[in-house]
């Protein structure tokens, strides 16, 4: 870089010190007033938010690619994202298409997710709805498989329990109201 006639360095880093603008370009100008605190009480600071990263599910939900989408929260092995991916499914319409088309890998871990959380009172009202999906799609393809097989025999116990229970607390909820309506008879 040039000089003009009759500059030295010196003189150039007083003129920094008067408190001249930094040259455009430099992370000095860049990074000028980041520092300073605000004199007046009434100011408001904004601070800078990343942007927040989509989960690899997001992504592929937002790509409409429902089966991968299903697979990639099911490899997470968290319950909560793999029922809200299954409820926003259900809200687009697509549960049918990212249950169809499996092979027996995927078809392996959808179902042993169904068997695991069928009988929670959380995740039961969207698991029934994939288990008569499964059961729709791939009710044909018995014998096919021993272990899709063997599966859907553990998917329909697991059931048939959950519906003795619900049946023995229905029976004990009506003794409990028969004693209760007695009881304020007297």
């Amino acid at each position: 870089r040039r000089r003009r006639p009759g500059t030295t360095s010196q003189s150039l880093a007083s003129s920094q010190r008067k408190g001249d603008e930094p040259r455009h370009g430099t992370f000095s100008y860049f990074a000028r007033g980041a520092h300073e605190r605000s004199h007046d009480p009434d100011d408001y600071l904004l601070m800078h938010q990343k942007k927040q990263r989509l989960a690899e599910y997001d992504v592929l939900l937002r790509k409409f690619r429902y089966g991968d989408a299903l697979d990639a929260v099911l490899a997470k092995r968290q319950p909560q994202a793999v029922i809200a991916v299954i409820e926003e499914l259900g809200k687009r319409r697509g549960l049918t298409i990212a249950l169809s088309n499996r092979d027996e890998e995927s078809l392996d871990a959808i179902l042993s997710f169904t068997i695991r959380f069928i009988d929670n009172p959380q995740y039961t009202p969207h698991l029934l709805g994939v288990s008569h999906i499964l059961c729709d799609v791939y009710g044909s393809l018995h014998g096919q498989s021993a272990a899709v097989d063997e599966l859907f025999v553990k998917l329909r116990e697991k059931v048939a329990n959950e519906c003795g229970v619900q049946r023995m607390l229905l029976r004990l909820l009506g003794q409990i109201d028969f004693v209760m309506a007695a009881a304020a008879e007297e």
